[in-house]
């Protein structure tokens, strides 16, 4: 990369119009190309498609777009386009219509702005379209909103908000695309905004293709309404990255959704309810992972036309009268927006076939009611048209345009057409042929003040006939363009994240002198490997100014900014230079103790050690799964060398570092024999994995240990060997990772163990023996309710019978919620910092002992004999002692005889062990009266706070406290305690 690049140029035409192509690079949802284009190069640039079948031509259908995102075809023939800024342009008969359809208010940072646009299938009654678009209002969020058309105008006021999404961190991977499927209801795609785990959380919208009812409100028959939150219940498909573009096929309902990818892959993923498309646990193709859904097609990053960078548009070719062969028809056209290409693939069989190349960055797919190919070329501020032309006369769809240049500079002129090939082209000077002029383009060299009025029109011809284009009149100039200088930064200049990037320059003419700031205009473009991503946008009328990099995004270090400054003079004349600024970056590893367990890098699964770099200042992740399982043995995670969370965030520091997760071998579960209730016969592994009840004896049946994974369980057999659901039957073919987690039911009955198992997905999810000595049956072929304990015939119910692990005895499990032998407390789970750490020892550590006097009577609390806590003492002496004991984040109080405290019934009570204690939330009220001065908070309730409701009376908490937190301002809020230090008994202060 050079430090400072200039280019001269003339404007393009007499019309002062072409600051709108200064920056043509910004893009929603991908990135393109690094090469830079000036002004001149964009004024003469067409739609210049190679066709693999040379029975189609591509040609301009319309240009003079600034930034487009998106198209769509509206019922009766109208194409409307978006435009980053917040415009939404329509073309009606050919001609961009100057008045948008509405310009939105819209933040258009990055790949923020306005994206997709859909039509109601009832449009041509209710005139209602939808559209997707980056809100400023409160916060910066993305939205789907309503609106009603008036002709070629909205209705004023008509915009009905359907779904605010949460509010955003990074300003890239936004998706951003809308379509109603088959069954009437609205599809959108969304992004996860940089933040990978959100495609995995059924807490945020973020990485899904949602589903909503036109209204805007929630199907109540989507794949996840009842186990998702909030606007998360609309999830139709989840596990995306940046879903810019999708489609369904007409007649069919097939939906295709173009994942843009990260490190490897792009991917096609065909839609279906429920379905996890793994990002970010994989990318592209994967083996060994049955709970996700695989891509229909993935290509891989690099050059060339069986490779690319950024997937951005896709159009099922189902036109209502087709005008391609029938061998096309139903194929499915995506293409790549970095490496210029159209590829189409057949739906049923999977085979792609290249389409087009030297496509100019294509970001969107259309198909016309015509049934032409249209694609929004972003680069050019234009839409192409791809037609068969077999048997037609030349067209032309692009005129030559009037320019104006530089004596000595270049002079251009393009005409764009179609028709049955080949079509041979000749220009004309003034009516007369110009000797050796026959291709689109016909450039005049040095151009010379006795050449200026000069008008040259072009003949294309084919074997059916020919056609004469419009004059354009070529204007040259004595005048010089002018200078533009970048002051700041200077060559060399480096960023780190999270700062401003400060920037300025001057400008000089020959014939006008210094020009002012309203000449100048500034933008700054992120440049990642062969890519851009938008920066600030066009900004004109400063000659100096800052831009706040941001500290989350793009984690890669092939990265840079790029500042550029255009100027222009009085007669439009126009010169560009640019700085490239790098960044600072450090070498980052992860490991784990011991090594080879696997690492979470940003979302990503890592085997350990992983090497990586990062930017300076900028926002990481880091996490691990717990459990684990490796070389045979079971892994809970203890700590990490930072003192964070086991997932969290951290700062790329100026040095290198390392991080290192801690981890503590755990026995991994306890190990059972499983009998059907249906047949009475165990549980076994046949020969292809399948688990069926095979065995009439206990001894016959496999061993199986149920390992605890949060709330849930995955199911270990023999050797490495876990169960997942394969083809909705239980199958022994899954790794650690991989495997299935079910929800353990109690059925009771009988005197024994009978217990139902759950899958995480299906329609009928409960393990089932639905046909004897036929494999156990769960996802969409199990039963579809739990087992019932009431009754003694119901088939999902299976009896437990404990048995000693391979290679082990009975011994204590660790994280099973049951305090047993050579155990001090079993919480639930094998977290650390709650606690009870991952051996299930208690954790050592307080923040010293008080006794505690309530706000309220100004008196101590104490304990009576039932454990009830309340105020009694008038002296602080007769006050029982509490040590504070670390919870995480929280405490949990131990009394003076060792018991600790719980809610009881709203009341606080001492009654607890340190495993079932109430961790509480210390909030800091102030000092008052010249004393520290605190509110706890128990973990649930309506009123959580502690309160002495009514004096001499047990402390109220949970649901009978006080709704809110002590206020610092009140001394007289009765929900406030003062604490005094004391001496533990048997200890210090």
């Amino acid at each position: 990369m050079q430090p400072q690049v200039r280019t001269s140029v003339r404007p393009w035409s007499p019309m002062p119009l072409f600051v709108a192509f200064v920056v043509s690079s910004l893009v929603v949802g991908c990135s393109m190309p690094s090469t830079e284009e000036t002004p001149e190069a964009l004024a003469v640039s067409r739609a210049a498609a190679v066709i693999q079948d040379a029975n189609f031509a591509d040609s301009v259908f319309v240009g003079g777009l600034r930034g487009p995102t998106t198209m769509t075809f509206a019922p009766d023939g109208r194409l409307f386009i978006s435009e980053k800024n917040g415009s939404l342009r329509v073309v009606e008969n050919g001609q961009l219509l100057t008045t948008p359809f509405m310009t939105l208010a819209v933040d258009t940072d990055n790949e923020r702005g306005l994206m997709g646009v859909a039509f109601d299938p009832n449009f041509a009654h209710n005139h209602y379209l939808y559209v997707y678009y980056t809100s400023v209002d409160g916060s910066i969020h993305n939205r789907v909103s309503r609106f009603t058309a008036n002709g070629n105008v909205v209705v004023p006021g008509s915009e009905l908000v359907l779904a605010d999404f949460p509010t955003l961190d990074a300003a890239n991977h936004n998706g951003g695309a809308v379509r109603f499927g088959l069954d009437g209801k609205l599809y959108v795609s969304v992004g996860e905004n940089a933040v990978s785990s959100n495609s995995q959380s059924l807490n945020t919208p973020l990485g899904k293709l949602l589903r909503f009812n036109p209204d805007g409100s929630i199907p109540t028959d989507n794949p996840f309404y009842a186990t998702a939150t909030g606007l998360a219940k609309a999830t139709w498909a989840m596990g995306l990255r940046n879903p810019f573009t999708f489609d369904v096929q007409p007649g069919t309902g097939i939906l295709f959704i173009n994942d843009v990818g990260e490190g490897g892959w792009e991917e096609i993923n065909r839609g279906q309810a429920g379905a996890n498309y793994g990002w970010p646990m994989t990318e592209g193709y994967f083996t060994n992972r049955p709970e996700l859904t695989q891509p229909f097609f993935a290509y891989p990053h690099g050059s060339g036309n069986a490779a690319g960078n950024c997937i951005a548009g896709g159009a099922f070719y189902n036109p209502p009268i087709s005008a391609f062969p029938g061998a096309y028809v139903g194929q499915y056209f995506f293409a790549d927006y970095t490496n210029d290409w159209i590829s189409r693939i057949d739906p049923n069989s999977g085979v792609r076939s290249l389409f087009a190349t030297g496509v100019p960055g294509p970001v969107d797919l259309d198909v016309g009611p015509d049934g032409a190919l249209y694609y929004l070329a972003r680069g050019e501020g234009q839409v192409g048209r791809i037609a068969y032309t077999a048997s037609l006369p030349p067209s032309i769809a692009q005129q030559p345009a009037s320019t104006l240049v530089s004596v000595g500079y270049a002079a251009t002129f393009t005409v764009s057409a179609s028709g049955e090939p080949p079509l041979t082209y000749q220009w004309q000077r003034n009516g007369v042929n110009i000797s050796g002029a026959n291709t689109p383009s016909y450039v005049l060299n040095a151009a010379q003040l006795t050449d200026s009025g000069a008008r040259f029109r072009v003949v294309v011809t084919n074997g059916l006939g020919s056609t004469t284009s419009a004059e354009a009149v070529l204007t040259v100039t004595s005048n010089k363009p002018p200078v533009a200088t970048i002051v700041t930064p200077a060559a060399g200049a480096t960023y780190t994240a999270a700062t401003n990037l400060t920037f300025s320059g001057s400008a000089s003419d020959a014939e006008d002198g210094a020009l002012p700031p309203s000449a100048m205009t500034w933008s700054i473009i992120f440049h990642h490997d062969t890519h851009t991503h938008p920066g600030m946008t066009d900004t004109t009328g400063i000659s100096s100014g800052s831009w706040p990099i941001p500290n989350v995004g793009e984690s890669s270090t092939n990265v840079w900014y790029r500042v550029r400054l255009t100027v222009r003079d009085s007669i439009g004349l126009t010169d560009t230079t640019y700085r490239d600024v790098l960044p600072v970056t450090v070498p980052l590893q992860v490991t784990t103790v011991p090594s080879g367990l696997q690492v979470l890098m940003d979302g990503q699964p890592f085997t350990a050690p992983h090497a990586t770099s990062g930017v300076v200042g900028g926002i990481r992740s880091v996490g691990v799964d717990s459990p684990q399982y490796a070389s045979g043995k079971f892994w809970a995670f203890s700590s990490w060398s930072d003192g964070g969370a086991q997932s969290h965030t951290f700062i790329t520091p100026g040095s290198a570092a390392t991080y290192t997760a801690t981890f503590a071998e755990v026995s991994g579960g306890s190990c059972y024999k499983i009998q059907s209730e249906r047949t009475d016969k165990w549980l076994t592994v046949d020969i292809a994995g399948k688990v069926l009840a095979g065995s009439a004896t206990q001894a016959g049946g496999q061993i199986f240990q149920l390992v605890p994974n949060g709330t849930k369980y995955k199911l270990k057999g023999s050797g490495d060997a876990f169960m997942t659901v394969v083809s909705n039957q239980l199958a022994m073919s899954a790794n650690f990772s991989s495997a299935e987690s079910f929800t353990q039911l109690p059925c009771g009955y009988g005197g024994r163990t009978r217990v139902g198992f759950q899958a995480s997905s299906g329609s009928a999810p409960h393990w089932k023996e639905t046909t004897p000595d036929g494999p156990i049956q769960s996802g969409d072929g199990g039963n579809g309710g739990a087992c019932n304990a009431t009754s003694g015939t119901a088939w999902e119910g299976f009896y437990l019978e404990p048995v000693s692990c391979p290679g082990s005895g009975t011994g204590p499990v660790c994280g099973n919620g049951t305090v047993e032998s050579g155990e001090q407390c079993d919480d639930g789970n094998t977290s650390s910092g709650d606690g009870c750490d991952s051996t299930c020892h208690i954790e050592t550590g307080s923040a010293g002992c008080f006794r505690i006097q309530s706000e309220r009577s100004d008196k101590w609390l104490t304990v009576d004999g039932a454990g009830k806590v309340a105020a009694i003492s008038t002296t602080q002496p007769g006050g029982e002692v509490f040590e504070l004991v670390t919870s995480g984040t929280k405490y949990k109080l131990k009394g003076a005889s060792g018991a600790y405290l719980a809610v009881v019934a709203n009341q606080l009570t001492v009654n607890a062990t340190l495993g079932t204690a109430e961790p509480f939330t210390r909030h800091d009220c102030g000092v008052y009266g010249g004393r520290n001065r605190y509110g706890f908070e128990s973990s649930t309730g309506t009123a959580r706070n502690w309160k002495e409701v009514t004096t001499g009376a047990p402390i109220q908490s949970g649901s009978g406290g006080n709704g809110g937190i002590c206020n610092p301002a009140d001394g007289g809020s009765w929900e406030a305690f003062y604490l005094e230090p004391a001496t533990c008994p048997g200890g210090s202060p």
